[in-house]
């Protein structure tokens, strides 16, 4: 008796339980990085006003085997959230 109601009645909940929450899980965010330019391009700025907001820390850079790159995440939340905004010429 008790076999069955686990059977046919718990676990169809239970396993349903299970694949929404699994389903509500953000997926892991891949890590990608634009290149300079490309951010400048973003952004449509010119490098000097590139690394001005580097300097002021708007956006941080990372320098690899002498590129310098920008987390694409984090300049894509940036520009979203309107604390680094793309100039209008």
């Amino acid at each position: 008796m008790i076999r069955g109601f686990f059977k046919d009645i718990l676990k169809p909940i239970i396993t349903e339980a299970l694949q929404e929450a699994a389903a509500k899980e953000p997926a892991p965010r891949e890590r990608r990085f634009y290149t300079r330019e490309e951010a400048c391009r973003l952004l449509h700025i010119g490098t000097t006003t590139f690394y001005r907001l580097a300097k002021k820390g708007k956006i941080v850079i990372l320098k690899i085997e002498g590129k310098t790159l920008v987390d694409a995440n984090d300049l894509d939340e940036a520009i979203e959230t309107r604390s680094v905004f793309r100039y209008q010429h």
